[in-house]
């Protein structure tokens, strides 16, 4: 009697861990996008290019969206987005804030382009974040839910607004502290057909 009572036990354990989810439900789809929108009408030619990734918070942890990775921003492109990783599968809870992470990337502004009131006379790169040339971004949103409707995708928006942080002090000093890039970048989201 006592060995079949073992073998029940261990066949119980087996089930349950058999059961438990490996992963979010098929159709809870989720992108990440950047842009930058000129305000006013473009100052500067350049674009943002290095490692970046995309994070949701659920709460109790990030969820990444994907490895970093290696993409070119345009700068000051009215109208142009650049996706951070391609759609990807998120697990189906409610989230309320988003991250961006740049990770040796570098800000190249053509000659020409306008800083404030300055003419740039050559080629300039200015580092992203500071000395370690990283900068963890995080933006609270309003909260919403990744559900597991197949038509739909939930598609987070990145604004760098870099005529807020594209400043002469910065081009002098060729680096862009954390906290200027914290203060003016935001993000929102939507739901769209897929």
């Amino acid at each position: 009697m006592r060995p079949s009572s073992t073998i029940v036990c261990v066949a119980l354990i087996t089930a349950g861990c058999g059961d438990s989810p490996v992963g979010p439900t098929s159709g809870t789809r989720i992108d990440a996008i950047v842009q930058d929108q000129p305000v006013g009408g473009a100052t500067v030619s350049g674009t943002l290019a290095g490692n970046v990734h995309a994070s949701l918070w659920d709460g109790s942890r990030w969820v990444d969206l994907g490895s970093p990775n290696g993409i070119t921003i345009p700068l000051q492109v009215a109208g142009r987005t650049t996706t951070i990783h391609g759609e990807a599968s998120a697990p189906a809870v409610t989230y309320n804030r988003v991250r961006i992470v740049f990770q040796g990337v570098t800000a190249r502004l053509a000659r020409g382009s306008i800083v404030g009131s300055t003419t740039i006379d050559s080629d300039t790169s200015v580092a992203l974040g500071g000395s370690d040339q990283r900068a963890e971004l995080i933006v609270s949103v309003s909260s919403f839910a990744v559900d597991a409707t197949p038509g739909v995708r939930r598609v987070v928006t990145f604004e760098l607004r870099s005529q807020q942080w594209l400043t002469p002090a910065t081009v002098q000093s060729g680096r862009i502290e954390d906290a200027a890039l914290e203060a003016a970048v935001t993000a929102s989201t939507r739901l769209e057909s897929r």
